[in-house]
């Protein structure tokens, strides 16, 4: 087969590779968007279609005391995982990446492991845990077990940052004087800022939305939104659910978008350090 008759049969391989993927979005997105319209809706529990539109769910929302509490305890309890993932994924990328220190793979595979093992399984081995020294229901306690699978998230963002860069320039800093503290705060932390806020905001998101640990480790003081809306669904099948849950995505897609601008910024950066470096 020439060139001039094997280029039509990629642009039509090609063409149909992207209607799959789109096709296959819109699979997932759609029952994602179903709560849009059942958010407006104005009968009294969830029906698709709604019969006629209305606002006053959003309204109901607005005035509820129970989702502006688990709103802050969502809030209460997100900012501070998220900050301590974030350190700790900072510490571990560092480790595995920069560090000369044996089994680095296998540290790594650790540490990505609560991301890949089931939330379930998770929630099982950390109740008990939990349980014997006495944090079930306290915010310390759902604070670390978010932070325990959320970590994650900052040690793949980060490392992938630190890979961006060759380590000559630590060492270049270290030559010229600077301790390992200055080198971090001055050369290192520079260079793997996107990533580290990337990473943050991801934590955040995960954090935010998370259901199956708040179902094992809050208690009433505790909840969060996601178990505030599950605890809903099995007793009242208001649109007001759906409301709260367009709410929620709204803001999990602000910080994914922030998050996405945030890498956008940095590969530019990268691409315009690159470029300078080859004139």
């Amino acid at each position: 087969m020439n060139r001039t008759a094997a280029t039509p049969f990629w642009r039509i391989a090609s063409a149909g590779l992207v209607l799959f993927a789109v096709l296959v979005l819109v699979y997932l997105v759609l029952p994602t968007l179903v709560i849009v319209p059942l958010s407006f809706s104005s009968d009294t529990f969830l029906k698709f279609p709604p019969s006629g539109f209305s606002t006053r769910w959003y309204e109901s929302f607005a005035a509820s005391a129970d989702y502006h509490f688990a709103i802050l305890n969502s809030l209460k309890i997100g900012v501070p995982a998220a900050l301590v993932a974030t350190a700790f994924g900072v510490m571990a990328a560092l480790a595995v990446v920069r560090g000369a220190i044996p089994f680095r793979r296998t540290l790594a595979a650790l540490v990505i492991a609560p991301l890949i093992l089931p939330q379930i399984v998770l929630a099982i081995g950390l109740f008990p845990l939990m349980a014997k020294v006495g944090l079930v229901g306290t915010y310390p306690g759902i604070v670390l077990a978010h932070a325990v699978v959320t970590m994650p998230l900052v040690f793949i963002t980060v490392s992938a940052a630190l890979r961006n860069y060759a380590p000559t320039f630590e060492l270049a800093a270290m030559t010229l004087g600077a301790g390992p503290w200055r080198t971090f705060l001055y050369v290192t932390f520079p260079m793997i800022r996107p990533g580290v806020i990337v990473g943050f905001i991801f934590a955040l998101t995960f954090s935010f939305d998370e259901l199956i640990l708040a179902m094992f480790l809050t208690s009433p003081t505790t909840r969060t939104v996601p178990r505030l809306l599950w605890e809903q669904l099995n007793f009242q099948m208001t649109p007001v659910i759906a409301a709260a849950t367009v709410v929620l995505l709204g803001a999990t897609i602000a910080l994914l978008c922030l998050a996405a601008l945030t890498g956008a910024r940095a590969r530019r950066r990268l691409a315009g350090e690159a470029k300078g470096a080859g004139a």
